[in-house]
C-alpha cells in the first residue's frame, strides 16, 4: 500500500535573528512581512491595532505584516525570532487560516529552542545543497510548535482565561496587604514593568485599574468582615486601609448601595427570619 503527499505550504524566509538586549522599544515598527518572535528571556509589553498585551519567557508574539506595533521592555531580555511569508493552497494566508492569537504560550520550550538553534546555525551557513529545504522543514516545525500549543489540550494563547494567571502575585500581594498603602509602582515593581504599561495591561485582563481593584477587594473584605464579626465600623475601616470611617461609609455606599451600618443590620434580620423560618 502506498500514498502520495503533496506539500500545500509555501514558505518564504527572509531572516533569522538572536537578539540580546539590556532595554528595548520600539515604536510603530512596520514590516512587509511576519515576524515571530519567542522570548527566550525576559517580558515585553507589545500593542498593535489588536490590542495590547504582555509576553514573558515561553511565549511567542506574531506580528502581522503591514501593521505597525510597539515593543516595550525595561529589562533584560533575549529573542529568537524570524520573518517568514507563508501561503497555503491557493496562495491562502497560512496565519489567517489558524485561529493563533497575538501572544501564544509554546508548550515545549525546550524543543522550540532547540529546533530554533538548530534553524539559526543553519541559516548561518553558506548556500549548499539541501540547505533551503531543511530551513523550510525546521520553520515548518516551529509553526507546528505555536498551532499545537494552542489546543485545548496544550498551553492555550493570551486569550484565555487562564492567561490572567499571570498578576495572580499582584494580587495576591494586594490581597496580604490590604491595611496598608499601596501605589501603582509598588506592584509594577514586582514585575520590572513601566507603571503605565503595567496597568494597561493589567486592565485589559480585569477591566479595572490596579487601584481599582485595590479599592474593590479592600471593599470585598470589608463586607466579609461586616458579616462574620462584631467589629465596629471604625476597626473595620482601617482594617481595609482605610482611615477616614466617613470614607469608607461613603465608597462602601457606592458599591453596594448601603452604609455598612444599614448593610450589617440588614444581613442580621436576614439571618433573623431564615433561622425563625
Amino acid at each position: 500500500m502506498s500514498s502520495m503527499i503533496q506539500s500545500q505550504l509555501s514558505i518564504k524566509v527572509l531572516d533569522v535573528l538572536k537578539i540580546q538586549y539590556k532595554t528595548r522599544i520600539i515604536f510603530d515598527y512596520v514590516q512587509s512581512c511576519y515576524t515571530v518572535s519567542y522570548i527566550r528571556k525576559g517580558e515585553v509589553l507589545t500593542t498593535s491595532q489588536e490590542g495590547e498585551y504582555v509576553a514573558s519567557a515561553g511565549d511567542v508574539m506574531i506580528h502581522r505584516p503591514n501593521e505597525p506595533f510597539n515593543v516595550i521592555s525595561r529589562m533584560d531580555g533575549i529573542h529568537y525570532l524570524f520573518n517568514i511569508q507563508v501561503n497555503v493552497r491557493d496562495g491562502e494566508d497560512f496565519f489567517e487560516l489558524f485561529p493563533i492569537g497575538k501572544v501564544i504560550q509554546i508548550r515545549d520550550r525546550n524543543e522550540y529552542e532547540r529546533r530554533f538553534d538548530e534553524l539559526r546555525s543553519l541559516w548561518l551557513q553558506e548556500e549548499k545543497d539541501f540547505r533551503d529545504v531543511q530551513v523550510s522543514s525546521l520553520i515548518f516545525t516551529l509553526l507546528y510548535e505555536i498551532v499545537e500549543s494552542i489546543k485545548p489540550d496544550g498551553n492555550l494563547s493570551l486569550s484565555d482565561p487562564l492567561f490572567t494567571d499571570r498578576f495572580n502575585e499582584a494580587l495576591q500581594y494586594m490581597e496580604d496587604r490590604l491595611e496598608q498603602e499601596i501605589t501603582r509602582e509598588e506592584l509594577a515593581n514586582l514585575y520590572h514593568m513601566n507603571p503605565v504599561y503595567f496597568s494597561r495591561a493589567f486592565q485589559r485582563i480585569y477591566k479595572l485599574t490596579p487601584m481599582q481593584m485595590l479599592r474593590k477587594l479592600r471593599l470585598q473584605h470589608a463586607k466579609q468582615l461586616l458579616e462574620r464579626t462584631d467589629y465596629t465600623v471604625e476597626y473595620i475601616a482601617q482594617r481595609c486601609g482605610y482611615y477616614d470611617a466617613s470614607h469608607f461609609s461613603k465608597v462602601f455606599r457606592s458599591m453596594f448601595g448601603k452604609g455598612p451600618a444599614e448593610y450589617r443590620k440588614s444581613i442580621k434580620f436576614t439571618k433573623t427570619n431564615t433561622v425563625s423560618t
